[in-house]
């Protein structure tokens, strides 16, 4: 008992759950049901108005004097059959309606908490799952409601006034009808589980061809150049061999379950035919019917039936979408890091300072890849990061921009925890320029006005002036209008970060973070980058990841990572001078530079 109470309550939340994130899903669920009982009640009007002309003119033409009963039968028929066919078209329009506002509703709420994941989790691994996710499991989802969803439910009205309208003309044949239907529907119970079992593992294997898809695009150009051609389709190959594998595997239960639907209708069916001959014979007393109500009757085992075996033939669609919404809802129960404007701290106004206080961070919960950092930086101060290849400086620069999360320790913004500060006020004020800029198949008037909603052409013509940037987009084929495209493949690397620059400078931040944002940047555009950089980071706090000692001689301070620790810090002819592991690695960059 204890056990089926818990699946009750699980079951409910998991109802609750799903209503919340698509609240016009069951809106004027009174009217849906009354178009259903009109459709389904037009439809069970044709059996009994067909026993009634069997009964009253054609089987007994003599026992009627009354020549307008076929007439009124036939009238009867007809508004019944007009009304049905008017509620179902009324009901269908209404369900998929509001079935497609609502899982649009649930696409757009998927998309955007996939924006608000809680930091870290988004990664390229995941990536193609969360596609999958937003666009594949809800469309299975959508195309359920389509095909089966809508239908199902005016069926299901039919079956139940079927089976009243059976209890009255026989109740003994209703009885032996239902009974062989509780026990068809049993025995699908049964399989059923394993059918929702099986599309689960479906969903997931079309999740992982997404991930699979996804990464080899992404390295196509290496898999040619590297001649690993063959390897990604076959790598291909084998994720859509397990996919396929996976959707066979689901559909041999579903069969059974076909084959059960067909073959109780066949006894039903059969049975009511034997019973009803040997009632119109005389062999059975207790059974009265008349030849009309066992024509009736065999109409009314159709309706009932019917909703039973469309049932079985939409099992696989059902049990698939049922798999596709849970991993939406999953996903949509996933931590959020959002911080909205109402429940949390915006920045003050001015210069922004930085203090870290114990922080420690670890990708996995046995490894740290930073570890106790201990850091204050004043408003306005540019301190240049250096270290080693897997030091920790990426990770640290995504922990001061709320990119990651510490595992330990706190790190304030303006005396104001960053776990605290709204998402608005931390884009506003804060920006970091990464190694690769990421640009949209878009112009580059377009992918510089991402920095700021509303900016104009204007707006951005001075950005670019301030940086010393008006003679190089003057230059592009199309100026500001030359387009991007796909990831920015249409300019250079340099030129990419151009761009990126530019988007930042119009932001307008307090504190900004520059993540070896020249690692990638060709000769020819080096001098323009440096040169925006300069413009850029005057008057604001900046933190540069540095791969190049001259971006820490300039710097007003230097901190070295190694190991994961904040090993010296200090200005830089300071370093220099004590000796450490900072002025030897200057010596060695000095040395190089020389040669």
């Amino acid at each position: 008992m204890n056990r089926v109470v818990a699946r009750l309550r699980t079951a409910t939340l998991s109802l609750r759950t799903g209503f919340s994130y698509t609240p016009g899903l069951f809106t004027g669920v009174w009217l849906t049901a009354l178009l259903a009982i009109a459709g389904a009640g037009g439809r069970i009007v044709v059996p009994l108005t067909i026993q009634y002309a069997l009964d009253h003119t054609l089987l007994h033409p003599t026992a009627s004097e009354d020549g307008h009963v076929l007439p009124v039968a036939i009238t009867i028929g007809a508004v019944a059959v007009t009304v049905a066919g008017v509620s179902s078209l009324l009901l269908n329009r209404r369900l998929v309606r509001t079935a497609e506002t609502a899982l649009a509703q649930l696409r757009e709420r998927a998309f955007a908490h996939v924006f608000a994941l809680a930091p870290g989790t988004l990664d390229d691994r995941r990536r193609g799952s969360l596609v999958s996710r937003v666009t594949s499991d809800v469309d299975t989802v959508s195309q359920f409601t389509q095909a089966g969803g809508v239908t199902l439910v005016s069926n299901l009205a039919q079956m139940f006034m079927a089976a009243a309208v059976m209890l009255v003309y026989s109740w003994p044949l209703a009885l032996l009808v239902i009974g062989v239907s509780v026990l068809a529907v049993i025995a699908m119970r049964l399989t059923q589980r394993v059918i929702a079992r099986r599309f689960g593992d479906v969903r997931i294997a079309v999740a992982a061809l997404y991930d699979g898809i996804s990464e080899m695009l992404h390295g196509v150009e290496v898999a040619r150049s590297y001649g690993m051609t063959d390897l990604v389709h076959a790598r291909v190959d084998n994720l859509i061999i397990g996919t396929e594998q996976k959707l066979l595997r689901a559909q041999r239960p579903l069969a059974v379950n076909m084959s059960l639907g067909e073959a109780a209708s066949g006894v039903i069916t059969t049975t009511v035919v034997l019973f009803g001959a040997a009632a119109g014979a005389g062999h059975i007393g207790w059974l009265d019917l008349t030849a009309g109500r066992l024509v009736a009757f065999l109409f009314l085992i159709t309706f009932f039936v019917r909703p039973l075996q469309f049932s079985v033939s939409i099992l696989g669609d059902s049990q698939s979408a049922v798999a596709g919404l849970r991993r939406v809802l999953a996903l949509l129960a996933e931590p959020s890091a959002a911080v909205p404007d109402h429940a949390g701290v915006a920045l003050p106004e001015g210069g922004i300072s930085l203090r870290l206080r114990g922080v420690e961070f670890g990708y996995t919960p046995d490894t740290r890849a930073l570890q106790r950092i201990d850091l204050t930086i004043a408003p306005h101060e540019h301190v240049a990061v250096v270290g080693e290849t897997g030091s920790g400086k990426s990770t640290f620069a995504k922990l001061i921009t709320r990119q990651l999360v510490p595992t330990c320790g706190e790190i304030e913004l303006a005396g104001v925890d960053a776990r605290r500060i709204t998402d608005s006020s931390l884009s506003r004020r804060i920006a970091i320029v990464p190694q690769e800029a990421f640009l949209f198949d878009r112009s580059v008037l377009d992918n510089i006005a991402l920095g700021r909603p509303g900016a104009t052409r204007r707006d951005v013509l001075e950005v670019l002036g301030d940086l010393g940037l008006r003679e190089w987009v003057d230059g592009l084929p199309e100026g500001l209008d030359t387009a991007a495209g796909i990831r920015g493949e249409a300019l250079s690397a340099g030129e990419r970060q151009l761009v990126a620059l530019a988007r930042t400078a119009l932001i307008d931040p307090d504190l900004l973070v520059l993540d070896e944002a020249t690692s990638g940047v060709d000769p020819a555009t080096d001098v323009r980058v440096q040169q925006a950089l300069a413009r850029l980071t005057k008057g604001r706090t900046t933190v540069t990841i540095a791969h190049r000692m001259i971006t820490a001689e300039t710097a007003d301070t230097v901190a070295l990572f190694h190991g994961g620790r904040l090993i010296e810090h200090g200005p830089h002819d300071e370093l220099v001078a004590h000796g450490g592991r900072y002025a030897a690695l200057y010596g060695e960059w000095a040395a190089m530079n020389s040669l």
